[in-house]
């Protein structure tokens, strides 16, 4: 029970509003447009939940394997590095959730065809070339860009593919958004870990670059997606949805000027304060959406 615990803790349950948030956002928009299956929507939720979690999952034993997680990291604790887990209970976990995801997607594939076959296999592979093999995505800079593609566009885009079988602009934009705000959760974590990053060889932007790109890059997400939510808006002929994200962008500007201003806020309190803020996006966004 002990260890069925820590594997949880490993999947790292507070981020999953990462894959949340694109399917969520999208399924609303198939259900404002009269076309909503609810076991799809639940399903495609659990794949996506099941594609991260395997994702954290490999992360954390491989992150080990590799020397990036060590004793003296910041950031929360990993399972394979504090001794918790073995590696083999990690790669058994890994297993089980990787055999619960094809159970799951044989279904979806049989709604959405080659299409969401592609996306299912694509995103496996994903999750294990993040930072299982040689030419990790996570070592070599290209993280964003994966993080970007996955847990935005094409986690939006499939789900409306799977409700309605067909495409939609919206959900294209939907995906910009969300690809956005989840390349901010990795760029904090990438700020909080760049010391052990670069001591290992774990090349993520920032290591080449340095922490003042890794600020730039995060602002210039923040407002990026505020930029695609605008034409969201205008282009559902609905500037309330614009107007009525005001408030919550202060909350915003408050993360932005305390990661400028403030290193223990970057290594301690980014990351919930950030996932606070993306909770609330997603549900605020949702809502809209539905009225």
């Amino acid at each position: 029970m002990q260890k069925f615990l820590y594997l949880i803790y490993a999947s790292r349950p507070k981020t999953l509003i990462a894959s949340i948030s694109p399917v969520l956002i999208s399924s609303m928009l198939c259900y404002k447009l009269h076309s909503f299956n609810i076991i799809i929507f639940v399903l495609t939720i659990v794949a996506a939940l099941l594609i991260q979690i395997m994702t954290n999952l490999i992360n954390d034993l491989y992150d080990y394997k590799k020397g990036a997680d060590t004793k003296n990291r910041i950031g929360p604790e990993r399972m394979v590095q504090k001794g918790y887990l073995s590696e083999n209970d990690m790669l058994n976990g890994i297993y089980v959730v990787f055999l619960l995801a094809i159970f799951i997607g044989c279904y979806l594939v049989s709604i959405g065809g080659i299409l969401i076959l592609c996306i299912g296999l694509s995103a496996f592979l994903f999750a294990y070339i993040y930072t299982a093999t040689r030419f990790s995505v996570a070592y070599n800079g290209m993280g964003e860009f994966f993080v970007f593609l996955y847990f935005g566009i094409i986690a939006s885009l499939g789900t409306y593919y799977l409700q309605t079988q067909t495409y939609n602009y919206h959900a294209l934009i939907i995906g910009l958004i969300t690809g956005c705000l989840n390349i901010n959760l990795l760029v904090i974590n990438n700020l909080r870990d760049f010391s052990s990053d670069k001591a290992s060889n774990k090349n993520t932007l920032i290591v080449k670059f340095g922490k003042s790109f890794g600020k730039f890059e995060f602002i210039s997400m923040f407002i990026s997606s505020y930029v695609f939510l605008y034409i969201f808006s205008l282009s559902l002929n609905d500037m309330m949805i614009f107007y009525s994200f005001i408030p919550l962008s202060f909350f915003a500007f408050f993360i932005i000027y305390k990661l400028l201003s403030d290193v223990s806020f970057v290594n301690y309190k980014a990351l919930p304060f950030f996932l606070l803020y993306m909770i609330l996006f997603t549900i605020l966004l949702t809502c809209n959406i539905y009225l």
